[in-house]
Order: structure tokens, then C-alpha cells, then sequence
């Protein structure tokens, strides 16, 4: 007996069960399109969470002061010009001294509760600042009361209208408005804003808000993303240089630690929706096995008329074994184009990214699940007795 006398006795052995056939299949359908599907959810979540990680600056570094209990550190101004020196930090590109400060600002009747930043022009650059309108703050705006505000900010102040050319009470101080900043985009969804936030030049801020004395930090870009690694040991060589042995090192917060915390989260919302996934494609493979058995049952007197005919047990358990092979293959391909479908369109809001290596696996398990799932059924059916199988078919 060849594979082409298994395939056609395979066929009309499928066909004349097409009903329950039909329905293996659609179990089928359902685990593989299912696993394909979530597995394309929890890439589409951890993609998104990069994505918007990037948005924030890629190559960002925020340096803050280290801290111990014998020696707690502060940054300058002076540190912030050491880090520059690209002789002795080459993988740093632009810096930015900040000091950060809270205040109540006022615009005609309208006031809220607002983060100071004083900053320089780098700023903007190395957090990848996107204008809504206006202009960024730049180097001749030193020492002179203007500000920047953030989305935030500006709805809050002057809903409705743009905040730009506006007059802004903070901290006793008039500050003119010259430009809005868009919220970096998936900001909210990272959980990454705080409130509405004035930028203003570092100097007035100090010399009007917060009062003189340390940085609150210095924020850093490296020259590539690569690169991120590399400018957090010279500026840790830099600072410990200028601070003397018993410097505490400074503290880093850097993109891959924003993506470090928020894609093990992801990771496991992906592992999840696969165990998901798998248990439904395992239901599958034992109703596989489940409609197989009921097929020998059904056919009993079949298999013991094809053995009294001289049938050898390996051609009717080959026979069974193509049978569930060509149900579940199918009913995979039928999944798979499943899949294909439903990730066309975003699934709570994230867009799922399918992989293909992902479709190759679950195409496999699907022609997999045929044999390992029809092997018992077909092993049974030729363990089956001419005389007792013609005895139970009657």
C-alpha cells in the first residue's frame, strides 16, 4: 500500500465523515489562530512600550546625585561642564544642568500647581521635545523671565486658547510664554506624567523660584543609543574624579531602565496569553483525539471487513493516522488565515505584530497534533480482531 492509497483512502474516510471532520477542523482553527493571535498581541504590547520609551529620548540620561549616609553628594554646575569635556567623556553629546522646583503660577484668574524646570537649550533636544507651537528656549534667553510650557500646563492656564504670548505669575516672577511642548506620545499609558511643567532659563529660575545651591540633576544624551552604556561609566569616572574616593557614584535613569521595569511586564502579559493560547490549541489536540476514537468506534466493522480482506495493521493504522494528519493540517491553515485576519486591526488598542517564526511554529504543532493526537486512535483501530470487529459492526 503507497501514500497515494493512504491519502485516497484518507479522503474518503474524511469525507464520509465531513460533519464531524468539519468540526475537528474548527477546533483546530481555533487553537493555532489563537496562538498566533495572542503571541501577536504581547509583540504588539512590548513593541509599543519601546516605541514609546524612544519617544521620550532614546539616547536620555537623567544623572542625579548619589546618596550614602556618610557622604551624600551634590552636582554643579562645574560637574555639568566636566561631563561636556568630550576628552574625557567622549560617548556624551549634549548636557543639560536642571534644578526643579514646585510653585503655584497664575495666568489672569486662572492658577494651578506647576513643576518648575530651569534648564538650558540642550534640554529640549536630548528629551526629543516635540513644539505645539512657539519656540523652544535658546542660549540668549539666559538670565531673562520666559518660559516654556507643557500641554499640561497650557490647558490648565488657558484652556481653550493657546498658551503662547500669555503672561504667567510663578513664584512672584512674570514669565511671557514663547512656546508649548507637546506630551511625549504614550507618556500617559507609561504613567511618566506628573502635571503640567514650566521650563524657564536656569539662572532665573535659581535666582527668582528655587534659590541658589545644587543642581537637582544633569540631564545627558549620548551620542548613539548604543552608546547609552558607554556615557554612564565616563560620567561615573568623571564624577568620582572630581568627588574623591568616598563619593557615592551618581544615580542613572536611562531608557533601558524605563524599558527594563516596563518590559518585564510585558514579557509577562506575552508568556501569559501563550499559556493561554496553549491550553486552548492542547483542547484542540485532545478533541482531536476524542473524535478519532469515535470514528474507529463508528467504523469498526469497516476496519474488520478491510482485515478479513488481508489488511496489515500498519496500512490501517497508517490510514487513521493520515486521516487526523490531514484534519488538523487543514483545520491549522485555516487558523493561520484566521490570524492573519483578526491582527489587521488593533486589539485594545495595541497593533499586533506578527512574527514568522511564530506562524511556522504554530503551522507545525497543528501537523504535529495530527500524529501525536491520532496515533492511539489509529494504533487501536488496527489492535482491532477481524471476528470481533464483524461482530461489533453488526
Amino acid at each position: 500500500m503507497n501514500i497515494i492509497d493512504f491519502l485516497t483512502a484518507a479522503y474518503l474516510g474524511v469525507r464520509g465523515n465531513l460533519t464531524r471532520a468539519v468540526l475537528t477542523m474548527l477546533m483546530v482553527m481555533i487553537g493555532v489562530g489563537s496562538v498566533i493571535t495572542l503571541v501577536a498581541v504581547g509583540n504588539g504590547a512590548t513593541k509599543q512600550v519601546t516605541d514609546q520609551v524612544a519617544a521620550l529620548g532614546a539616547s536620555s540620561i537623567e544623572v542625579q546625585p548619589g546618596w550614602s549616609e556618610t557622604a551624600p553628594s551634590q552636582l554643579t554646575f562645574e560637574d555639568a561642564d566636566a561631563i561636556r569635556d568630550s576628552s574625557v567623556a567622549p560617548a556624551v553629546d549634549e548636557v543639560a544642568p536642571t534644578v526643579i522646583g514646585q510653585t503655584k503660577a497664575l495666568v489672569d484668574r486662572t492658577s494651578a500647581n506647576l513643576t518648575v524646570v530651569g534648564t538650558t537649550k540642550p534640554y529640549f533636544a536630548i528629551k526629543n521635545s516635540k513644539l505645539s507651537s512657539g519656540r523652544f528656549l535658546t542660549a540668549d534667553d539666559l538670565g531673562h523671565a520666559v518660559a516654556v510650557l507643557d500641554a499640561t500646563a497650557e490647558q490648565a492656564l488657558t484652556p481653550g486658547r493657546s498658551a503662547v504670548g500669555s503672561t504667567v505669575i510663578a513664584g512672584a516672577t512674570p514669565f511671557t510664554v514663547v512656546g508649548v511642548v507637546e506630551e511625549p506620545a504614550g507618556a500617559a499609558r507609561l504613567g511618566l506624567t506628573y502635571g503640567g511643567t514650566l521650563y524657564a532659563p536656569i539662572d532665573t529660575v535659581q535666582g527668582r523660584i528655587t534659590g541658589f545651591g545644587p543642581l537637582s540633576g544633569i540631564v545627558v544624551s549620548a551620542r548613539t543609543p548604543n552608546a547609552v552604556n558607554d556615557a554612564m561609566a565616563q560620567i561615573t569616572a568623571v564624577l568620582s574624579a572630581r568627588g574623591g574616593a568616598s563619593s557615592p557614584p551618581p544615580t542613572f535613569i536611562s531608557p533601558d531602565d524605563i524599558r527594563s521595569a516596563l518590559g518585564g511586564a510585558s514579557e509577562s502579559l506575552s508568556d501569559m496569553l501563550a499559556g493561554v493560547a496553549a491550553i486552548s490549541l492542547a483542547v484542540a489536540g485532545i478533541g482531536v483525539t476524542n473524535v478519532m476514537l469515535l470514528s474507529v468506534r463508528e467504523r469498526t466493522r469497516e476496519i474488520g471487513v478491510r482485515k478479513a480482506l488481508g489488511a496489515r495493521r500498519p496500512w490501517i493504522a497508517g490510514q487513521f493516522l493520515v486521516e487526523s494528519t490531514i484534519v488538523s493540517t487543514a483545520g491549522g491553515a485555516l487558523g493561520v488565515l484566521l490570524a492573519l485576519l483578526i491582527t489587521r486591526f488593533d486589539i485594545n488598542g495595541v497593533a499586533p505584530l506578527i512574527d514568522l517564526p511564530t506562524v511556522l511554529l504554530a503551522a507545525g504543532i497543528s501537523v504535529g497534533m495530527g500524529v501525536v493526537f491520532g496515533t492511539y486512535p489509529a494504533v487501536r483501530a488496527a489492535g482491532l480482531q477481524p471476528v470481533q470487529a464483524l461482530r461489533s459492526g453488526t
